[in-house]
């Protein structure tokens, strides 16, 4: 193999410290992220919509069109009434709640509906907006901590095509964690130029930035994280007076969270996302599983949104990927270890990328929650390309440069598309059921869709696009087990999943296990009442009895049952008997045909 010149590598430096670099690497990415546009939109997309459009006769969702981020209010009386609707399924816990304060960016979306909200491709654009917004955030950063300037242009153009950004580019609804990153990330380069150079008007200007981002996402939270590392690593004068300095972001912090709280917005009873405020006892338990894949996913691959779907594939493969990621924390630890000795920057860079770990694992590992994490990765990742020393260090940068500057841009242009991916399962799960007007008025009940999306957006996706939708849907199972139905009369059904109910993650979001269902215990519906007979392993539910107010062979009601890519009509079983429906690939409905 054959090595650059030292005249190459002094004309590529030279390049990377030019102006004029930053601006083709910003260009770059973003003409990456170009084929984003024709993604459409996708999921929360449509509930969004739903809202900004007033409900479109959707009960139980907020009244606000600021409101957007409100999946779940913990009211119980209005996700009672998501799941009479057939929005969430009846194992809902009534005081779930999902509740995200994010004003500025529901404001963003908010304008997308008042200048064009039939036109999805312009909302891309404004995302891709966002993304240019959040490069020239970064590019400031770097210039602020790395020196020479070239290395801060290297880990620019690090941070500018790492393919972890695709998927938050590429969906509207994830607009958020552009927001808040654009405008929080500025305030730490604010707080070091008034620390270290005495730029007063930095003294107030980068608590207000935080603030402004905190009003956009939750995630700028992690904009502290490097505030924090940089009192420890960067600031000069005493500890003390270093730890003084933050007083204005804890006080904005602070504030932020009493106003969260007071508004009521916040998680709680989900099996999916642990606030750590009100479960931390939760939250740390689930550290150790989630932080490996995420800091795998930063800095090697594969991406962390896999993580989810190991426990489907079985233990083997569950362990042998955690082991797999231990294996890169490990090898990270061993490559930067010399550097942190040495250098104030990578200790900097390290401690703020560790802490800011910590906010995103309080939800489940996804790649689209890495933009402040890696912000410190890719600072760390071009440092140990430029200064690593030694044979273990030099194969560790040449692997940095394989994943991080030849996969990484191809895999940023395709997953800036990834949640098409995601829009054609959920296209084919709606387009399988009927569409004209002999659905409405009707009780549609989905016996098994392999996962809970599959079924959950069906409702909002026809409201927000004025189709033909039923009047309430429900769905009785997740189909990812054998699913036995036992037809106990003319108007009752007996479901009894093979491994029990909330056997898995896609069914936490909603409830966590941790609060089991009382048995017995009625959820009354309009039109059945589903009882909870039977607990099984971990306290889940094992049967559950559907009692329906009329014959299931009333016209009003549409049986559908999913099978390979789509949901086709459910045979009802003779009175006493019992159907077995079969084991649901959820990969293969989420891919599609020749998957």
């Amino acid at each position: 193999m054959a090595f650059p010149s030292e005249g190459f590598r002094e004309r590529l430096r030279g390049w990377l410290a030019s102006r004029r670099a930053s601006r083709v690497i910003v260009a770059l990415a973003v003409l990456l992220c170009v084929p984003s546009l024709t993604t459409g939109l996708v999921a929360d997309d449509y509930v969004h919509q739903c809202i900004l459009g007033g409900g479109d006769g959707i009960p139980g969702l907020p009244a606000n069109r600021l409101d957007l981020f409100t999946f779940a209010s913990g009211i119980p009386a209005r996700n009672h009434a998501l799941v009479d609707a057939g929005v969430f399924p009846w194992w809902t816990d009534p005081e779930v709640k999902l509740a995200f304060f994010r004003p500025l960016s529901a404001l963003t979306h908010l304008l997308d509906h008042l200048a064009w909200p039939s036109t999805a491709w312009m909302m891309h654009a404004e995302n891709l907006l966002w993304f240019m917004a959040v490069l020239l955030a970064v590019g400031a950063f770097y210039r602020r901590f790395l020196t020479p300037a070239w290395l801060a242009g290297l880990a620019l153009l690090l941070y500018a095509v790492d393919d972890a950004h695709g998927p938050a580019v590429g969906w509207v609804a994830n607009r958020n964690a552009l927001v808040a990153i654009s405008l929080a990330l500025p305030a730490v380069a604010l707080h070091d130029r008034y620390r270290r150079e005495g730029w007063r008007p930095g003294r107030w200007l980068a608590p207000l930035m935080l603030a402004l981002g905190l009003l956009a996402g939750e995630s700028a939270i992690a904009a502290t994280a490097y505030l924090a590392a940089h009192a420890l690593h960067v600031d000069r004068g005493t500890l003390r007076a270093r730890l003084a300095s933050l007083w204005p972001y804890a006080g904005v912090t602070l504030l932020w969270r009493a106003l969260y709280g007071a508004l009521g917005y916040g998680t709680r009873a989900s099996g999916v996302y642990f606030d750590p405020s009100e479960d931390p006892r939760r939250f740390l338990l689930a550290l150790p599983e989630r932080l490996p894949h995420l800091v795998a996913a930063q800095f090697a691959l594969p991406w962390s949104d896999f993580s989810s779907l190991y426990p489907s594939l079985g233990p083997t493969v569950t362990r042998v990927m955690l082991g797999w990621a231990l294996v890169v924390v490990a090898v990270l630890v061993a490559s930067v270890a010399p550097l942190w000795r040495r250098d104030p920057i990578t200790r900097f860079f390290v401690t703020g990328t560790a802490l800011s770990l910590l906010p995103i694992s309080s939800t489940f590992a996804a790649d689209r929650l890495l933009w402040f994490v890696g912000v410190g990765a890719m600072g760390i990742v071009a440092q140990v390309i430029a200064h690593g020393r030694g044979v273990f260090a030099r194969a560790v940068a040449a692997g940095f440069i394989v994943v991080h500057l030849v996969l990484a841009p191809p895999l940023l242009a395709l997953r800036s598309r990834s949640m098409d991916t995601v829009e054609r399962a959920l296209a084919r799960a709606n387009d399988s059921i009927p569409r004209g007007p002999e659905i409405e008025g009707k009780t549609l009940v989905l016996m098994n869709p392999p996962a809970d999306p599959l079924a959950g957006y069906v409702l909002f996706t026809r409201a927000a696009r004025g189709e033909p939708r039923p009047e309430r849907l429900r769905w009785l199972a997740t189909g990812a087990e054998d699913v036995r139905v036992t037809r106990a009369d003319d108007r009752t059904l007996r479901v009894r999943p093979e491994g029990g109910f909330l056997a898995n993650v896609s069914e936490w979001m909603l409830r966590s296990p941790a609060r089991p269902m009382a048995v017995p215990e009625t959820i009354p519906l309009t039109g059945v009442s589903v009882d909870v007979t039977e607990r099984g392993e971990g306290e889940r539910p094992s049967e559950a009895v559907f009692r329906f107010d009329r014959a299931l062979e009333d016209p009003s009601l549409v049986f559908m049952q999913w099978s390979g890519y789509g949901f086709v009509p459910f045979p009802l079983p003779a009175l006493g008997a019992s159907v077995v429906l079969p084991r649901q690939d959820f990969l293969k409905a989420l891919f599609g045909p020749g998957s």
